[in-house]
């Protein structure tokens, strides 16, 4: 009998201590790791941004591959939305809440059935070796007792995640081509003398060379400078069908034209700008500069011009070639 009161009063205890020990701790509780990976700013935020890009890297894909996952609502950024079925990780999901390129991202996170919800964090840091990525998930509302004793050992069980996470998204990303830079630039208006045509897209190198020749031999023979490099004018493009261009060679000041060759002056403007090295084929850079343009949710005109500053008339080597691409701002 003795022996029983003994052990009822351990156990009022210990109920004593399982019930009072979490009055002192936190409602929330924040993990957070960090990496430094050697990529462009743009390149990392769309792997996190773009929620089925989760899947070149996501810890939690890759530990359970039986998951099925569902997308709803934008491709990417505010409102885009994942959720999952898991019979080992648990169902639930992330809406991106937050997006401002390319520096933060915010999420809500919610676990079901009724079991929490989170805050999902990345902050993007550009340092002098890299991109210091720092991925924070806060645990909030915890439930007293069980919420609370589950918090404490969230820690334990999600770092190793979000460091095996990390550590994959270093490695795709540090694996990926290089993209290219882009920024915002005032361009200065620029006079020029000008053909606008059309053509497809076989016949745009023979055209522009065509051209930028009758340009040339109008100046020749009414001795008018060159006063800057040849650029074209894009006023659409379709791969399948008529593209219409506008090849320009700058001078100094408004010179009457003659025929096909007309006076054109490039207007002031800001523009996104990038410089595409390589061959003419500047698709992908094209690309790039229009995901930034979606990323930042910026409206451009109506044409782009790109400027071609080394080509083949002064450089045999295509790896070398430069050419400066610009969209102007409405």
């Amino acid at each position: 009998m003795k022996a029983l009161k003994i052990i009822g009063v351990i156990l009022v205890i210990l109920l004593a201590i399982f019930l009072i020990v979490p009055f002192f701790l936190a409602n929330q509780v924040i993990i957070s790791e960090h990496m430094m990976i050697k990529a462009k700013p743009a390149t990392l935020f769309n792997q996190v941004n773009t929620l089925q890009n989760w899947d070149n890297w996501s810890p939690f894909h890759k530990a359970d591959t039986a998951m099925t996952t569902e997308y709803s609502g934008p491709e990417k950024g505010v409102g885009s939305t994942m959720s999952w079925l898991s019979k080992t990780m648990g169902d639930g999901s992330l809406t991106i809440a937050v997006s401002t390129p390319y520096t933060y991202i915010k999420s809500d996170l919610l676990f079901q059935p009724e079991q929490g919800a989170a805050i999902d964090e990345w902050f993007f840091e550009p340092q002098d070796e890299g991109i210091e990525v720092t991925w924070t998930t806060t645990l909030i509302d915890l439930d007293y007792p069980m919420g609370r004793y589950m918090g404490l050992m969230a820690k334990t069980m999600m770092k190793p995640f979000m460091t095996s996470g990390l550590n994959t998204l270093k490695e795709y990303c540090e694996s990926l081509p290089v993209s290219v830079d882009i920024t915002m630039v005032d361009v200065e208006s620029v006079p020029s003398l000008s053909i606008m045509d059309a053509t497809t897209v076989d016949g745009i190198g023979e055209l522009l060379g065509k051209n930028y020749g009758l340009i040339m031999e109008y100046m020749k023979a009414k001795k008018i400078d060159m006063a800057g490099i040849p650029y074209t004018v894009y006023y659409n493009w379709d791969p399948n069908g008529v593209i219409h261009l506008r090849a320009a060679i700058p001078v100094s000041t408004e010179v009457p034209g003659r025929g096909v060759v007309e006076y054109f002056e490039l207007p002031a403007t800001k523009a996104v700008f990038a410089k595409h090295v390589g061959g003419h084929d500047t698709g992908a850079t094209h690309e790039a500069i229009g995901e930034y343009i979606s990323d930042f949710g910026i409206e451009t005109g109506d044409f782009v011009w790109e400027v071609y500053v080394i080509d083949s008339m002064n450089e045999p080597d295509e790896s070398k070639w430069e050419t400066d691409i610009y969209y102007p701002l409405k």
